[in-house]
């Protein structure tokens, strides 16, 4: 028996020596033969030298390694990623390619515009690749526009152009594109970081966004954190929320000044890549034609040509679209809407069949709800940018989400500051459908399908977020300082970035154990 498991025990130590000596050789193969993956030491330095790149680098800049992967970051907004490298090999007669050209250290000259390849082959023949990436300024996108005049009004275009650096992150066909520009925003307009308005001469899709003309640059200058409107684009297109649009995080830089850390996003319209419902003619009034589209906005200022008021509630909607409406089609819309408030306020609002759930759309309601009541959103309780729309021959429903600045505590003269207490639920319309018991069991039947994944997933969000926007706020504050300043309506002065970021998330978590409490007992 000690004989045998002798035996079996050298026989065990022989195999498995023979597949650790198997093993090192795949890890010598696949890290050293022709493999094309990374050898540590087959490009050991790799710097971008001031003195071969005048006037896009002051300092030398050092790349950095990740695996087979080298990435460089170049300070400074300068766009031109023609750059001479200057690097060392391992060993004598080593050489390094792009594609088919010879790369010389200090000498050549290569358009990093995109990632490139360096193909390093060492004395021997054996073969390196190595994926090498160049980002400037904060490595997020640039935007780069240069107008013919300055940007001072709200009414009145300025032409320019826009250059796009998406900085390796999208890919972006159309580039150099023809626009006008002019301010956009009530409030925000007033600050000193301006929101913008774009219009292309010709339609281009935008960093991996649908093609279209119109966009919108937010300012977010009393959002300190930066993220609240793209946390709320987030969670509403994860909900299904109807039309949310998306946003992608850039640098602004006109007519070569920066001027800091701007969401891009999508106007608000009637669109193929927007709100995709028709858009009505002045000559659709037939009966198949004039139940829609319309998108209609929940707005105050009632700052559009054409607005109503409904007769209960005396709540006021301005018309988007279509902007020039024919009366025939106005007095369609006026008189849906009003029908639509005289279900809710009926006797028999609760009916499945004859009450309101005939004119909305019960489940474009909760999904837009449940985004707003989360985030407290200051104006969209009754105010404004509270967005509807109504598809041909389809119900009211409710979107896209917009305007988020004033959300997740972020306002100090309402008690939408504090992450307790109903704000949307109160307001005209959504009040009464909770009093119906089978709303309700819809808003929490919905409310509890996602808290556990949509709304926890609020936090990892907020944090890669603020990975990637880390090097651009920075910027922002050193542009715009008021992270020590009160800035309108700010509640809290919290001094830096970092504070800003924990107080939102820790608002937010509150926010949502106290809907999770009161829905449980719905």
């Amino acid at each position: 028996m000690a004989l045998m498991l002798k035996r079996h025990f050298t026989l065990l130590f022989i195999i498995t020596a023979i597949w650790s000596c198997k093993k090192e050789g795949l890890k010598e193969s696949a890290n050293n033969g022709n493999s094309g993956l990374l050898a540590v030491n087959a490009l050991p330095v790799v710097k971008i030298e001031a003195s071969k790149n005048p006037g896009i680098v002051s300092t030398d800049v050092y790349a950095t390694f990740s695996g087979s992967e080298v990435n460089a970051l170049i300070p400074g907004i300068n766009n031109n990623k023609k750059l001479v490298i200057t690097f060392t090999t391992a060993g004598t007669g080593a050489t390094v390619r792009v594609n088919d050209t010879l790369q010389v250290s200090g000498v050549t000259r290569t358009d990093f515009t995109k990632p490139v390849i360096y193909t390093v082959t060492l004395p021997g023949g054996k073969v390196y690749k190595y994926k090498f990436t160049v980002k400037n300024f904060t490595g997020i996108p640039v935007f780069y526009i240069t107008t013919s005049g300055p940007v001072v009004s709200k009414d009145d275009y300025v032409t320019g152009s826009l250059v796009i650096n998406t900085n390796t992150l999208f890919t972006q066909e159309k580039n150099n594109i023809p626009l006008q520009i002019k301010g956009r925003g009530n409030s925000t307009w007033g600050m000193p970081k301006k929101p913008y308005r774009l219009k292309f001469d010709s339609k281009a899709a935008v960093l991996g966004m649908p093609s279209a003309k119109n966009w919108v640059l937010l300012a977010n200058y009393s959002d300190k954190t930066l993220l609240r409107t793209s946390l709320a684009f987030n969670l509403g297109g994860k909900l299904g929320a109807n039309f949310t649009p998306q946003g992608r995080h850039v640098e602004l830089v006109m007519n070569g000044e920066h001027l800091g850390s701007y969401l891009l996003t999508s106007q608000v319209e009637v669109h193929e890549n927007r709100v995709n419902i028709p858009e009505l003619k002045a000559g659709d009034v037939s009966p198949d034609k004039i139940t829609g589209g319309y998108l209609l906005e929940l707005d105050q200022r009632l700052d559009e040509d054409f607005w109503f008021r409904t007769s209960i509630k005396n709540v006021p909607f301005t018309i988007k679209s279509p902007e020039d409406i024919p009366q025939a089609q106005f007095d369609y819309i006026k008189d849906y809407m009003q029908q639509t408030e005289n279900a809710i306020y009926a006797s028999n609002f609760a009916d499945p069949v004859n009450g309101y759930a005939k004119y909305i759309n019960v489940e474009s309601f909760i999904n837009w709800y449940i985004v707003q009541e989360l985030m407290k959103n200051q104006d969209a309780k009754d105010f404004s940018s509270v967005y509807y729309y109504k598809d041909r021959d389809g119900k009211l429903c409710m979107g896209p989400l917009w305007d988020f600045d004033l959300a997740a505590g972020n306002v100090n003269y309402s008690d939408a500051t504090h992450p307790t207490g109903w704000w949307i639920k109160d307001g005209p319309w959504f009040s009464r459908l909770f009093e119906d018991v089978n709303f309700r069991k819809k808003v929490k039947a919905r409310w509890n399908q996602v808290k556990n994944k949509e709304i926890r997933a609020m936090g990892p969000f907020i944090d890669s977020t603020v990975n990637h926007i880390n090097l651009s706020q920075k910027e922002n504050f050193k542009k715009w300082p008021i992270l020590n300043q009160y800035v309108w309506p700010n509640p809290v002065v919290l001094g830096t970035y970092e504070k800003e970021v924990a107080h939102v998330k820790s608002w937010l978590t509150k926010r949502a154990h106290w809907l999770d409490s009161e829905f449980i007992k719905m």
